[in-house]
């Protein structure tokens, strides 16, 4: 069954919107070779920004099913143009301090609302197949940007920021293109007044962590997140004093990037039919080899064979993830829900590259992997204890009766989707 137009209108919106978002590492840049802050602040200023990633997913999340997903990314996106232009005329540090904590959470607030958009347009059945080509949009932006971004930090500085801003208004022109979002459901449980709603918001934002099943993922997405996150910090450093290059460092991270581009369409496929914890147990494994196996590294040849591993660990977990969290969640709280997963993964910034750099300055890169090595496997092993949870069953049917040996009464099985969103239509506009 072919994804509907409106999906490839916010696919085509979210890609060139990554393309054209400045990544924290080429801000630095920008800002020290114009001599905008000095080197002891650039630390506080990736801080910030990557502050602002953490809050985003749970506030993103909450404000999309409050507005509705795509009110939400056509909103953020002038006010993301609006702030990438201040950031080109900017010379205050108290004011690029600011900037950099806005930003931050504007460059990853529609992620959730991404999701629950995905939600509203297809069917259920087609979330993942969906998702996984949605990713597959956002890998290519993401890879190519730095590219971009290199390219005009070197012929003309200033216009970084405009191609934020331009490329954020096409963001926000595709997906207002996107039928509306349908009318909130009037109901008796609905509260009245602005003030209510947004209390009520902040109260579902700790929604998810009252489902045991959805407390354990999420303790335990955070934990995958810490291990795949030294990709960003102690990975390249590791390749660096090993001998290689720059150039030979691009190359092996551009390996992930073709391969997740290539695989992630087929992982839904490949996949069908298994238990909805037995995909995480497989990303689970493959990211614990992989990453475990940089201790075994000392060249090009053999940091390309374990971020093949951990790559293969990485194209199963995106799609199959956000699958987990679409399944378990009610009816019109897909956004908090997402956001929820969000928040897990980007606290792992705050907490796993720090960690995991602060372990290899002390011990050594060997005694890092092995350290990632097991902790790999205690999230494997969490994972395949899921099911023994309330809340892992999201219906009843033949495939998700409860296991006799499982744990779970019949009390415990949960429908999280009492109702299908409707689709997405013209006629809600």
């Amino acid at each position: 069954m072919a994804l509907p137009k409106a999906f490839w209108l916010l696919w085509f919106g979210q890609t060139v919107s990554r393309l054209g978002t400045l990544a924290p590492a080429f801000l630095v840049l920008y800002m020290e070779q114009d001599g905008l802050v000095a080197p002891g602040t650039t630390p506080l200023i990736v801080g910030l920004f990557g502050a602002g990633v953490v809050l985003s997913g749970l506030v993103g999340g909450a404000v999309a099913d409050l507005i509705g997903p795509r009110r939400t990314i056509v909103a953020a996106q002038p006010v993301t143009a609006a702030m990438a232009l201040l950031f080109a005329v900017a010379e205050n540090v108290v004011a690029l301090c600011a900037l950099s904590l806005i930003t931050g959470f504007l460059s990853s607030v529609d992620r959730p609302a991404g999701a629950g958009l995905i939600s509203a347009i297809v069917p259920q059945e087609q979330f993942s197949k969906a998702y996984s080509l949605f990713l597959v949009g956002f890998n290519i932006g993401m890879s190519l940007s730095p590219v971009f971004s290199g390219f005009l930090l070197e012929v003309s500085p200033g216009a970084l920021f405009v191609v934020w801003a331009a490329s954020s208004l096409v963001y926000a022109a595709l997906v207002f293109a996107v039928p509306a979002d349908p009318p909130p459901a009037q109901d008796a449980d609905r509260p009245a007044g602005a003030a209510a709603a947004l209390k009520a918001a902040a109260r579902g934002i700790a929604e998810p962590f009252r489902t045991p099943v959805l407390v354990a993922f999420l303790l335990l997405t955070f934990l995958l997140a810490c291990i795949y996150l030294q990709v960003n910090s102690a990975l390249p450093l590791d390749m660096r004093a090993s001998g290689l290059s720059t150039g030979d460092i691009g190359f092996v991270l551009a390996v992930n990037a073709v391969l997740s581009v290539l695989l992630l369409p087929l992982v839904p496929r490949l996949v069908g039919g298994l238990r909805a914890h037995v995909p995480l147990i497989l990303a689970a494994v493959f990211m614990a080899l992989g990453f475990g196996g940089n201790a075994l590294a000392g060249g090009m040849v053999s940091f390309t064979v374990a971020t093949v591993v951990w790559t293969l660990g990485e194209v199963l977990w995106a799609p199959m993830s956000a699958t987990f969290i679409a399944d378990r969640a009610p009816a019109g709280r897909s956004g908090t829900y997402q956001g929820s997963y969000f928040f897990a993964w980007n606290a792992a910034f705050v907490v796993g590259s720090p960690a995991g750099l602060a372990l290899a300055h002390s011990h050594g890169y060997g005694a890092l992997w092995m350290s990632v090595l097991g902790l790999g496997l205690v999230v494997t092993a969490g994972f395949t204890l899921l099911p023994r949870l309330a809340g892992f069953v999201t219906k009843p049917g033949p495939d998700s009766d409860p296991d006799p040996d499982s744990g779970l009464d019949t009390e415990s099985v949960t429908t999280a989707r009492a109702t299908t969103p409707e689709p997405l239509t013209r006629e809600t506009r």
